[in-house]
């Protein structure tokens, strides 16, 4: 039985390219999804820089992933769908710090995009305001002025500064099919091996429902709903077995 997160099987409308010596497959519904979390937007130029900045983020998100995989001795293939990304890889079977390492590369490739943009944007004298709302952390460029030369170029940053920093963070939760989800198996595995996939989906389900309450505090309509299909799919998996995919 597939779950609600698990990846189409259907080519219809799929992008397929080589890069970098991997497979990227860009399903359609990938598409979807960013125009889905746009909404709000109020200009064909804002809705654009939105979709291409997910695809751009999203995908170095997943060769970080691909970089992970290299440097233990196997390629992997990336694809884009509704969910974000999957990195799969050409064999398994490796050590359990080269398996948490892998999954956390993802996170750790968006962080240092996130740094890098913004120490480009304080070189370049641009402010950056460094606040929290709640308990999440937030991260924009101010321009210096009310008039600018190039003021896209501020909604590009900053949208950059927010997918790779959120997208990062999200993926540190131990919520199926998430990265965070992989390294609490991992753990699970070290005290109870044969437990440790049903152990880790419990997990998925309670810290799924948990976000999705955040949603409700924030008001977030997107987290409410993303984070209550998380937390089906995971109850959905606990009853089938064990996923069939793993999402690096």
């Amino acid at each position: 039985m597939n779950s609600l997160v698990d990846c189409p099987q259907s080519h219809f409308g799929e992008w397929d390219f080589p890069l970098l010596g991997s497979r990227v497959q860009v399903k359609i519904w990938f598409w979807a999804a960013c125009l889905i979390t746009c909404m709000g937007r109020d200009s064909v130029s804002g809705i654009l820089i939105w979709v291409a900045v997910c695809f751009v983020s999203v995908l170095l998100h997943e060769l970080g992933h691909v970089c992970a995989f290299r440097m233990a001795g196997t390629r992997a293939d990336i694809v884009l769908y509704g969910w974000g990304g999957l990195t799969v890889p050409y064999r398994g079977g490796r050590g359990s710090a080269a398996r948490v390492g892998t999954a956390l590369a993802g996170s750790a490739a968006g962080f240092g995009v996130t740094a890098l943009l913004a120490a480009a944007a304080h070189s370049a004298g641009w402010p950056i305001h460094l606040g929290w709302h709640w308990f999440l952390p937030s991260l924009a460029v101010f321009p210096a002025s009310p008039i600018e030369s190039f003021p896209m170029a501020y909604v590009v940053l900053n949208d950059l500064l927010y997918v790779n920093l959120y997208w990062g963070l999200v993926n540190l939760l131990p919520v199926y099919p998430l990265d965070g989800s992989l390294v609490a198996r991992v753990l699970f595995e070290r005290f109870d091996d044969a437990g440790a996939m049903r152990r880790s989906l419990q997990l998925s389900a309670a810290a799924a429902l948990a976000a999705g309450l955040v949603g409700v505090l924030l008001r977030n309509g997107y987290l409410m709903i993303l984070f209550a299909i998380l937390a089906v799919s995971s109850f959905q998996k606990i009853e089938e077995g064990s996923p069939r995919s793993t999402r690096w």
